[in-house]
C-alpha cells in the first residue's frame, strides 16, 4: 500500500508552511513596506477598474483584499498581488454589461472553480496552446479598447458603448457635449501621471550616488512615482471638493457609494431584475463563453507574471493555477468580481523589496481599513481622474517591440499577432481571442503539413546509390498526402541529383550531384532513416501503404534505425517490411543492388 507523506503534502498545498519557518523581523519589515506600497497603487486602481467593469467603486475594493490573504497562504511568487486588473475588468464588463453585480460575482465563483479544477487535474498545459503572438495581440488590442472606453470619461461625455468601434462612434457623435472642466482635469491628470512615472526612474549624477542625501532623495522620487495614482486621485478629489457646487456641479463625480465592509455570504445563484427573478440557468446562459474565457485569460496572465519574476527558480505552474482559483472562489463570498495578478503591481512589489507572499496580508489589511473608514470620501473622486488612471495604466500594455522581434525571427508569427489584434478591435476582445486561437491552430496544421524530410540522393564510395530520407518528429494526417506525392516524385526523375524541398514540399532539382559527372539512373532504393522519427498516426500509415505499393513495383524501401514502437506500427500496416540498423545498411543495400543487377526478385518486396 502506497504511503502518503502528510507533512510534505500540506507543505506543497500550503507553501506558507515552508517559508514561515524562516520568517523573521527583517523579512516582516520588507513585506510591510512592500504591502503598503502596493496598497497605494492598488486602492486607486481598484476604484478605477470597478468603474471600467461597470460597477460602483466599492466593488473594486471588495475584489482587492480577499485575494491578498488567500494568495499569501497558497501562492508561491512573493511579487504577485491578486486583485482587479484592467484586462479582466474589461472582460467582466463585456459579459455582464446591462446586468447587475450578481452576474459578475457568479462569474468570479464559477471561473474560480474552473481554475481550481484545471489546477488539481493538471490541465495547465492547455494554456501553452495559446501562443505568445496571440497573447500579445490580445493584450495590446484590449489595452487600446480599454483606453478608448475611457475617452468619454476624460471628456465628460455620457453615452453607452460596448466595444472599440461603438465607443469612437459615440465620441464623434457626442463630441459637441464635451465638458471643459472634466477635460482639463482629465488631461492634467494624464500629464501628471506620466511625469510622475518618469520621476521614479530618475537617476542622480554618479558623483552624488554614494552620498546619503542623494540616496534618500532618489528613494523619495521613486516612492512618489510609485504612489502616483493615489497622489493624483487624492489631489483631484480635494480640488473637486472645493469647486463643487450643489447647483452647477462643474465636475462629474463618483457620487454616493455603499460604505462599510462586505458581509460574507454565498455567491448569488439567482438575481432580481426589477420584479422578476433570474434563475441560475438564465444567469449562466447570459455569461456564456465568459465562463471559459475569463478564467483562461486569468490563468495565462498569472502564470506569465509568475514566470517573469521566478528569477531562475523552478515554477510550480499547477500551484499557481490552484491558488488563483481559490482566490476567486473565496473572493466571490465577499462580492468580488474576477481577479488575477497584475504585472504593474508585481513590478512595484519587486522594486519595494518584497520577501514573501505575506505582503498580501498587509495590503489586504490596508484595503479593509480603507473600506471601513474612507468610503464616504469617495463621493468627491472625479470620474475624469479615474479615467486618467486607467488610460495611463493600460497604454504601457501595448507591445510594439514584439513586431520587430517577430519580423527578425519568424515572420509567419505576425499573422496570429495582427489577426488577433484586428479581430479584437473589430469583433470584441472575447471573439478576437477565439479568432487568434483558430489562426494558431491553422498555422500549427500548416507547419505539420510541411515536415522536415531532408531528402537527398547518396552516391559515394561507401554505399550503393540510393535515395535517403530522414523525417524529424511526427508524421501525421496533415502531411500524409504531401509527403506521399513528394516521395513518389523521386521515382520519376530522369537524372539522379541531390534533392531538397522548398516550403511547399516540392522537389527542387538544383543540378548539383555527388559526383563530377551526370549519373545514370540507379536501382530505385529508398532508405528511410527513422532515428529522429517519434510517431506515425493512422492516416499517415494508410497513405504510407500506397507509397510502398508504388515503390515496390520497381524498387525497394528500407527502414533504418526504427524504434520498436515505429516497427510495430509499420508491421501492423505493411507486409514484409525491411528493417536494419545503420551498421548493417551497407550490406542490405549491396544485397538489393546485386539482386537487381542479376534480375532476381527480392523477397523484401513491400
Amino acid at each position: 500500500m502506497m504511503k502518503i507523506d502528510l507533512r510534505r503534502l500540506v507543505g506543497r498545498v500550503f507553501p506558507i508552511v515552508q517559508w514561515s519557518r524562516l520568517y523573521d523581523v527583517n523579512t516582516a519589515v520588507g513585506d510591510l513596506i512592500a504591502g503598503i506600497t502596493i496598497a497605494l497603487t492598488l486602492i486607486p486602481q481598484s476604484i478605477a477598474y470597478a468603474s471600467l467593469a461597470g460597477f460602483e467603486p466599492q466593488y473594486g475594493l471588495y475584489a482587492s483584499f480577499a485575494g491578498g490573504f488567500v494568495y499569501a497562504l497558497l501562492g508561491t511568487c512573493p511579487q504577485i498581488n491578486i486583485g482587479p486588473t484592467a484586462l479582466l475588468s474589461l472582460l467582466t464588463f463585456t459579459y455582464t454589461n446591462g446586468t447587475n453585480p450578481d452576474f459578475a460575482i457568479l462569474l468570479c465563483f464559477i471561473g474560480g472553480i474552473i481554475q481550481l479544477i484545471a489546477g488539481v487535474i493538471q490541465l495547465g498545459f492547455l494554456v501553452e496552446f495559446v501562443s505568445l503572438p496571440v497573447v500579445s495581440g490580445f493584450t495590446s488590442a484590449a489595452a487600446i479598447t480599454i483606453a478608448s472606453s475611457q475617452i468619454k470619461g476624460l471628456l465628460g461625455l455620457k453615452f453607452k458603448a460596448e466595444n472599440f468601434i461603438s465607443t469612437w462612434r459615440g465620441v464623434l457623435h457626442h463630441i459637441g457635449e464635451t465638458k471643459l472642466e472634466d477635460s482639463l482635469l482629465g488631461l492634467s491628470c494624464c500629464i501628471v501621471l506620466m511625469g510622475m512615472k518618469a520621476l521614479k526612474d530618475v537617476r542622480l549624477k554618479d558623483k552624488d550616488e554614494k552620498s546619503r542625501r542623494s540616496q534618500i532623495l532618489q528613494r523619495c522620487f521613486w516612492f512618489v512615482g510609485v504612489a502616483r495614482n493615489a497622489v493624483v486621485v487624492v489631489t483631484a478629489s480635494i480640488i473637486a471638493f472645493f469647486v463643487h457646487q450643489d447647483k452647477e456641479v462643474p465636475l462629474i463625480l463618483t457620487g454616493d457609494i455603499t460604505p462599510g465592509l462586505p458581509i460574507p455570504k454565498l455567491p448569488p445563484f439567482k438575481s432580481m431584475e426589477g420584479n422578476s427573478t433570474i434563475t441560475t440557468g438564465e444567469m449562466l446562459s447570459h455569461l456564456g463563453s465568459g465562463l471559459l474565457v475569463v478564467p483562461l485569460v486569468g490563468v495565462i496572465s498569472n502564470v506569465a507574471i509568475a514566470k517573469a519574476f521566478s528569477k531562475g527558480k523552478t515554477l510550480d505552474a499547477t500551484q499557481e493555477i490552484v491558488s488563483l482559483g481559490a482566490c476567486n472562489i473565496i473572493g466571490s463570498f465577499f462580492r468580488s468580481f474576477p481577479v488575477n495578478g497584475s504585472f504593474t503591481r508585481s513590478a512595484v512589489s519587486d522594486a519595494s523589496g518584497v520577501r514573501t507572499p505575506a505582503a498580501g496580508f498587509y495590503t489586504g489589511i490596508i484595503v479593509l481599513l480603507t473600506l471601513g473608514v474612507l468610503t464616504p470620501y469617495f463621493y468627491f473622486i472625479p470620474r475624469s481622474a479615474l479615467s486618467a488612471v486607467i488610460v495611463c495604466a493600460v497604454l504601457y500594455m501595448v507591445d510594439i517591440s514584439v513586431i520587430g522581434t517577430l519580423w527578425r525571427t519568424n515572420r509567419l508569427d505576425l499573422i496570429p499577432l495582427f489577426g488577433t489584434f484586428l479581430s479584437c478591435l473589430v469583433f470584441g476582445v472575447e471573439l478576437g481571442l477565439g479568432c487568434g486561437v483558430v489562426i494558431d491552430v491553422l498555422l500549427l496544421l500548416y507547419y505539420n503539413s510541411r515536415p522536415q524530410l531532408n531528402i537527398k540522393f547518396v552516391n559515394d564510395d561507401n554505399l550503393p546509390p540510393h535515395y535517403s530520407v530522414e523525417p524529424v518528429g511526427s508524421l501525421n494526417f496533415a502531411s500524409a498526402e504531401k509527403v506521399r506525392l513528394t516521395l513518389t516524385a523521386l521515382k520519376k526523375s530522369n537524372e539522379l541529383t541531390d534533392i531538397r524541398l522548398d516550403n511547399n514540399l516540392r522537389v527542387i532539382n538544383d543540378g548539383v550531384s555527388n559526383t563530377s559527372e551526370s549519373r545514370p539512373r540507379a536501382g530505385n532504393v529508398l532508405v528511410v532513416h527513422c532515428n529522429s522519427l517519434v510517431r506515425l498516426d493512422y492516416t499517415f500509415l494508410q497513405s504510407l501503404s500506397m507509397l510502398v505499393s508504388e515503390w515496390s513495383l520497381h524498387g525497394h524501401i528500407v527502414w533504418c534505425d526504427a524504434s520498436p514502437r515505429i516497427q510495430e506500427q509499420l508491421n501492423n500496416m505493411l507486409h514484409d517490411v525491411k528493417f536494419c540498423d545503420i551498421q548493417s545498411l551497407s550490406v542490405v543495400l549491396l544485397d538489393l543492388t546485386m539482386a537487381a543487377q542479376t534480375g532476381h526478385s527480392s523477397d523484401t518486396r513491400l
